[in-house]
């Protein structure tokens, strides 16, 4: 499983984007609170964090304690979804390479680099740069 949390003082469009990702996932959203990073990583091996920084909504990905992958979202888009619901995550070749192999994803092929369908008819889209996992510019 995977748990999908904010910063501590996430905006409300930040805390419904990670429930979507969690939805998803059929992982575990958590709203951090005074949560630490030491009892998340406690929590689950896997962990992908939503905050918001300088450049704008970032989000990390966390295995066995390790950075794994760091994206600043540069643009998204949450909509309403038309047809069945598809489970999992979907990606671009580029972010597919990054996230596996602790997030598997299916090949997206829409102009966007992550997309997912969360509860309630949403889908959600999301264009990324990868920052690596140092905050230094990636592939």
């Amino acid at each position: 499983m995977t748990l999908v949390s904010t910063s501590r003082k996430a905006a409300p469009g930040l805390r419904a984007l990670a429930r979507g990702l969690a939805f998803a996932l059929g992982g575990r959203y958590l709203a951090r609170g005074g949560t630490g990073m030491r009892d998340l990583v406690r929590m689950d091996p896997t962990i992908v964090l939503f905050s918001v920084g300088p450049g704008g909504p970032s989000f990390n990905l966390v295995v066995d304690e390790k950075p794994l992958a760091t994206f600043r979202v540069t643009a998204h888009e949450e909509r309403v979804r038309e047809g069945p619901i598809s489970r999992g995550l979907f990606a671009s070749d580029g972010v597919r390479d990054l996230l596996r192999p602790a997030l598997p994803a299916k090949r997206l092929d829409d102009g966007w680099d992550l997309g997912f369908d969360g509860p309630q008819r949403l889908q959600y889209r999301l264009r990324l740069r990868s920052v690596g996992v140092d905050g230094a510019a990636g592939p």
